[in-house]
């Protein structure tokens, strides 16, 4: 095959994620935030005002606690069992042993202080001074330990409650608010006829946003339409134009054939013949092409025919260049497609492989709807056998390279052309023990 630079690789198509389920992390995400937030504001506030309250019930009750120690010492103990008075007069040795090891350790100083003497023990303390006595107020928050645990995990089951839900609600806004979106991208994407003028897309936007990138979709699909119709009424005027030289060119050769020609000028009218029919198949399926009209001219042709019909065509230049030609094609296997298409992707193929393979062989096959041409050449990158185009050594396969990659030449990249508007599939790889193998699967009518 065609030898040359060779292709440059394109980059492998990332991933993208979905705006719809974005926006719904974001909108679940600043929710769960300002969930967090909020709880987070309310233990805070919650807690310091418990605080608060239990320094005043505290300083209170200590202060009752004394005016009532100075008529009747015996009854100045709290009535609850949640707080213990113990009163130490100076120089009383059995009051100040009987003090509880961790309110001995505090300073004599006045004032409020907060003990937590074991595990899941915590005091708040009242200190006074009063005349030659010493006042210990000690009060056990349990209770409202056990108060503050429970608002904790109250406000963490609403800050996971307002999760789930902002979860939920913010795919169904998210969605939405991409609806009109998703609709253009479906109306885009949506088969038309070619002769139905499509639908504008701005009746589908729903927002400013979305307004923009349909009429600037619309103004874009109004140009393509009217290239579209400038090129079609192009390629017709260009039919007519090209079609007459040859069908003149073509008349002559029969008037030139009827008269009296020796051997060698009836050879010569022949060559020109087949390059004429040739260029008559080349201009038809190139136009074609340009009109996307090659499903119209499908007729059934018989496969074995059409690639002897090549083979002969080309006989001659390949027994010049001491190549042998050959086939292996099913007798009878029949297909519906565009003859001449087919014609000009299969002389196209061999001639190459004729001309720029540097082999002796070019065989083509016929096998499970896949015309097949192989060569024993250098291979498509040329060289030793390490090239992008060549076999690798350990047998290894390698990916198929599109004919119209740079490199690779005018020829195939008309093939190329004609195979993308017939909805075949055209690939170069390297042959299974040197040369290079092209592969054409037909579409299936």
């Amino acid at each position: 095959m065609a030898t040359g630079s060779p292709p440059t690789e394109t980059a492998p198509r990332t991933h993208r994620p979905s705006l719809r389920r974005r926006l719904a992390a974001v909108f679940a995400g600043l929710a769960l935030l300002i969930a967090l937030a909020q709880a987070s504001l309310v233990w805070f506030v919650s807690y310091h005002a418990e605080e608060a309250m239990i320094d005043r019930i505290l300083a209170g009750q200590l202060e009752r606690s004394i005016v009532v120690h100075r008529q009747q010492p015996g009854l100045a103990a709290p009535n609850t069992p949640d707080m213990s008075l113990y009163v130490v007069h100076d120089g009383d040795a059995a009051a100040e042993a009987a003090l509880p090891a961790w309110l001995r350790s505090l300073p004599r100083r006045a004032g409020g202080y907060e003990l937590r003497p074991g595990e899941d023990l915590e005091y708040h303390v009242a200190i006074e001074r009063d005349g030659d006595a010493w006042f210990f107020l000690v009060y056990d928050v349990a209770e409202h330990e056990t108060r503050q645990h429970n608002a904790i995990a109250a406000l963490a089951l609403s800050v996971l409650a307002i999760g789930a839900l902002a979860l939920l609600l913010s795919g169904r806004m998210a969605g939405r608010l991409t609806r009109d979106l998703q609709g253009l991208s479906d109306a885009v994407g949506r088969p038309q006829d070619e002769a139905e003028r499509p639908a504008r897309l701005d009746a589908i936007a729903a927002h400013a946003e979305t307004a923009r990138l349909a009429g600037a979709l619309d103004a874009y699909r109004d140009r393509l339409v009217e290239i579209l119709a400038r090129e079609r009424a192009f390629t017709a005027a260009a039919n007519h134009e090209l079609r007459t030289p040859l069908m003149r060119a073509g008349s002559s050769l029969d008037l030139l054939r009827a008269g009296e020609l020796d051997e060698r000028q009836r050879r010569l009218v022949d060559t020109v013949q087949a390059s004429l029919d040739e260029m008559t198949m080349l201009t038809v399926a190139l136009l074609r092409v340009a009109r996307g009209g090659s499903a119209e001219a499908a007729s059934e042709i018989g496969i074995d025919r059409l690639v002897a019909e090549v083979l002969g065509h080309l006989a001659a230049e390949a027994r010049a260049r001491g190549i042998a030609l050959g086939s292996e094609v099913e007798a009878g296997a029949v297909v519906r497609l565009d003859r001449s298409a087919l014609w000009i992707v299969l002389a196209n193929l061999v001639r190459n492989a004729v001309r720029h393979s540097g082999g002796t062989r070019v065989r083509v096959d016929w096998r499970d709807s896949e015309l097949v041409v192989d060569d024993d050449g250098i291979g498509i990158g040329g060289g030793s056998g390490n090239g992008p185009g060549s076999a690798p050594a350990d047998g290894s396969s390698q990916a198929p390279i599109r004919p119209d990659s740079e490199g690779l030449g005018l020829g195939l990249s008309i093939a190329q052309r004609i195979c993308d508007a017939a909805g075949w599939q055209l690939a170069l790889e390297p042959r299974p023990g040197g040369g290079t193998r092209a592969r054409v699967r037909l579409a299936k009518a």
